[in-house]
């Protein structure tokens, strides 16, 4: 028995040891704590979050992505805002939904400069900023590279074997990305991967596609779960996970087959809007489960909270950075999502809010859904809970009211030619969303629509790889269902030889019939009467063509004022302006085809390369040479035939015409 004496007498040695401990855990806490973190913020593409391992998949798929959930935490009901994926990762870099930061499909889209990014906020605050993308539709075009100072957007490197067209697997981001890690691994960094790979067509390479040869969308799951495992390895191998803040997420899931649905993009059911969430941050390693709704548009304020960087002023998402400490837990809320895409077929649009119980999605058809009971979304109670879709229908109301954007920028992208064919084989086509907010509309409902939505995504899929068997086979499987939809007759006419003009024109004018305001299906339309020597109704037809590709009518006017900001024209309209100066032209109409011509020459298309610009525009001052010689104008004349020289000074004709009419004004051609 030690006396009290003796107590007292070693109680000091032992009071300053621990107080000695205490202080200097506390000071290496409050060390490591105002350390700066690196951040890595890792995209998997079209990522159901319920085909990973660590949310309960019945197979192996993410063993490295489950090692990192087992250090942090692993948000089980998160919800993105749409199922496409520009506009999804402008509300995960940005966290603000796309009602406010304006994008809402990945056709005809930007994100405006008035969004401030992720990497923008920390390359403010000194980080070096690096972004790897793999996919076309996340081309610096769009917008997304606001903030890195490095953008690779290269998808052409390292893609996919043909036909499948604008992407590049997981390794051929990895090669580029870890270089960067190597060469920065000495500042503070944001690194931003995105990997496409569990995007359709579901090709996964070995062992993975003979490991999962009967279930090859998950076999891409596991392959890009195999490539962030390298990352992961890197940063252990350069000193650099200890202080690294991880996130891994996705943009939107996929439907395969549920509620008919076997992409993304046109509802906004869960199978499409729950997406993986996991964050694991140093000095903070322990495995935890968040069951509470949270939203992708938390990923931005949530690493800005951890580091204690505020925010930007506009976003909507919540800070969670409490849950990655066990010190908070998610507040219960409203989470918004939306598709606007049924609005390019004339269906309406659909929008969903949610909370942890129930699901209210906004269409002409309504639908609520007890999430607790039904998390699959089979049964719909509207019927039953009058009060609740009230309640939520106004609460939907208010989200996009308090959302809707109000800055004066346009999100609208004029689109090149080159930029359809790459999104149209990677699916992306329909034409532009229409921009509604109307609860009221009158069109169809989606829901008797996706059938032929699924079939639409393969048959321009295909049609851009140039698989036109396929295209053929998917249109009359589109007409058997439904002999309305114009697309399909659209693409029929368009891989018809041209050896059976009329057959082709029978498909353009079922389409015009179905679609009277496609100023493609005119353009085709007039080309081919113009074939066909029927110039009168091929001249209607371009004139048709080019009113419509001005983007007349109040329902265009994202369209004009996206031409305008950049004072180019969209192609249609060029074309058609030209075509229709050279029908006008056989026709021997002279004053109306000098007029035409000189129209056409003013206009500036989007599209084509310069070379190819410069031969049209060198072929349209030759023929307005010709016409102006024949009226007597030689001033004119010689004008055309020297400005069409400058563009094609190879011309043997063109040279020939200039001397005709200088020797007609009584002049000698310049040495």
């Amino acid at each position: 028995m030690v006396s009290s004496r003796k107590y007292w007498a070693i109680l000091p040695p032992v009071l300053l040891v621990v107080v000695v401990g205490v202080w200097g855990l506390v000071t290496y806490l409050q060390r490591s704590a105002a350390e700066p973190l690196n951040v890595l913020l890792i995209s998997i593409d079209t990522c159901r979050a319920d085909h990973l391992s660590c949310y309960g998949y019945h197979r192996k798929t993410t063993p490295n992505i489950d090692a990192i959930a087992g250090e942090g935490v692993l948000f089980a009901n998160v919800i993105t805002p749409v199922t496409n994926t520009l506009p999804a990762h402008c509300s995960m870099l940005t966290g603000t939904n796309p009602p406010y930061h304006g994008v809402h499909d990945n056709y005809n889209y930007q994100l405006p400069d008035s969004n401030v990014t992720l990497a923008e906020t920390l390359r403010n605050q000194g980080y070096v900023t690096g972004g790897f993308v793999s996919s076309f539709v996340l081309d610096s075009q769009f917008g997304l590279d606001q903030g890195f100072d490095t953008y690779d957007d290269d998808v052409d490197a390292g893609s996919r074997p043909a036909p499948v067209l604008s992407e590049r697997r997981a390794e051929a981001v990895n090669r580029p990305a870890i270089k960067w890690l190597e060469e920065h691994a000495a500042d503070r960094f944001f690194l931003f991967l995105h990997y496409y790979d569990p995007h359709a067509p579901y090709e996964p390479p070995q062992p993975f596609a003979t490991e999962f040869s009967d279930d090859l969308y998950a076999g891409e799951i596991a392959y890009v779960d195999r490539q962030i495992g390298e990352v992961v390895a890197k940063l252990k191998h350069l000193g650099l996970y200890d202080s690294t803040l991880i996130v891994i997420t996705a943009d939107h899931g996929e439907g395969l087959g549920d509620h008919s649905e076997d992409s993304h993009g046109f509802f906004v059911y869960h199978s499409t809007t729950k997406v993986p969430l996991i964050v694991t941050a140093p000095n903070h390693r322990m495995a935890r489960r968040i069951d509470e709704p949270v939203a992708l548009i938390d990923i931005v304020p949530t690493i800005l909270g951890h580091l204690g960087i505020p925010a930007p002023s506009g976003v909507y998402g919540h800070d969670l950075s409490g849950c990655l400490t066990g010190k908070a837990h998610p507040k219960e809320r409203h989470i918004y999502s939306e598709s606007l895409v049924p609005t390019k077929y004339g269906c309406n649009p659909l929008f969903g809010v949610q909370t942890a119980r129930e699901k209210y999605i906004e269409s002409l058809r309504p639908e609520l859904y007890d999430l607790v009971s039904d998390p699959g979304e089979t049964v719909n109670i509207v019927k039953e809970q009058p009060q609740r879709v009230s309640s939520l229908r106004q609460r939907l109301r208010d989200l996009i009211a308090q959302q809707l954007r109000t800055q004066e920028d346009e999100a609208t992208l004029a689109l090149d030619d080159e930029s359809v064919r790459r999104l149209g084989s990677l699916g992306y086509v329909g034409g532009p969303v229409r921009e509604t907010f109307d609860f009221d509309s009158g069109d169809e409902d989606p829901k008797d629509f996706v059938r032929i939505f699924e079939k639409l995504m393969l048959m321009t899929g295909h049609f851009y790889s140039g698989n036109y068997q396929m295209v053929r086979t998917l249109c009359d499987e589109i007409l058997a269902l439904r002999p309305d939809v114009p697309a399909a007759h659209l693409y029929l006419g368009k891989i018809t030889p041209e050896n059976r003009l009329q057959k082709k024109a029978q498909h353009y004018s079922e389409a015009l019939r179905l679609d009277p305001r496609s100023a493609e299906v005119h353009f085709e339309l007039g080309n081919l009467r113009a074939r066909q020597g029927m110039f009168d109704e091929a001249a209607r037809h371009f004139r048709e063509a080019k009113r419509l590709a001005a983007h007349e009518g109040e329902e265009d006017q994202h369209l004009r004022s996206a031409f305008a900001r950049i004072g180019k024209v969209d192609p249609n309209l060029f074309n058609a302006q030209f075509h229709l100066a050279d029908t006008l032209n056989v026709q021997r109409k002279v004053d109306e085809a000098i007029e035409a011509y000189r129209e056409a020459l003013r206009l500036e298309p989007l599209s084509m390369a310069p070379q190819e610009l410069h031969n049209i525009k060198a072929i349209g001052h030759f023929r307005l040479g010709d016409l102006l010689y024949t009226k007597g104008m030689y001033d004119e004349a010689v004008e055309s035939y020297r400005e069409g020289l400058k563009l094609n000074p190879d011309s043997t004709p063109a040279q020939r015409a200039l001397e005709r009419a200088l020797a007609a004004q009584g002049k000698q051609i310049s040495p």
